[in-house]
């Protein structure tokens, strides 16, 4: 995210782009993409017909680059593009991440109807505050859509169950770790005392 507040647009930016990192995983963004000319596209990832890439040789960006199913359409169009087109692969990425899929069709309708502002009911149920955070991210009009300092302010991140929760995961974490320390300190203790014990 942090790359995405200083303007660096990612252009192919896509699940397999996206590492966690360490155990906290730490997400980290890697971008392979950039030597494409064209865009990758899987026969299955075909959501429109009508949807293609018009060469533009005046865009200031690799038009043209990114992968399909993630790309903003704008991107597609070949027009003029910027961060807020990685938000809207974001919003994308967010709807596979907590969508459940059973099969590869049920993902592909998914994601096209995304495409016309059509979002999950059950997303909807089950994650209301992300499903309005999706919609703004996968807005046509790239105006509406979020920056990425803005979606880190949003209640998607600030609310306070989601504060409550973290609090009593790290308050979890802690006490695990007390717990080892004692046991290694349990441990020290012992193989200090036993050579002890033996000598007498």
């Amino acid at each position: 995210m942090n790359c995405l507040e200083m303007f660096i647009t990612f252009v192919c930016l896509q699940p397999r782009n996206i590492f966690l990192n360490g155990h906290e995983c730490h997400v980290k963004i890697g971008d392979f993409g950039l030597a494409c000319t064209d865009i990758v596209m899987n026969e299955n990832e075909q959501l429109s017909s009508t949807s293609h890439i018009n060469g533009n040789a005046e865009s200031s960006h690799t038009t043209g680059v990114g992968t399909f199913v993630y790309a903003s359409p704008e991107q597609l169009q070949g027009s003029h593009y910027d961060s807020k087109s990685d938000m809207y692969s974001v919003g994308v990425i967010a709807v596979e991440l907590f969508q459940p899929y059973g099969t590869e069709m049920e993902r592909v309708q998914t994601l096209s109807d995304l495409r016309k502002g059509k979002v999950p009911d059950d997303l909807y149920k089950n994650w209301p505050v992300l499903t309005e955070q999706i919609k703004l991210l996968t807005s046509l009009d790239p105006s509406l859509r979020p920056s990425a300092s803005q979606l880190l302010q949003s209640d998607l991140f600030n609310n306070k169950d989601m504060v409550i929760h973290n609090l009593q995961q790290r308050i979890s974490e802690q006490e695990e770790e007390i717990i080892q320390l004692r046991r290694q300190i349990s441990e020290l203790q012992t193989s200090q005392n036993g050579p002890e014990k033996t000598s007498l």
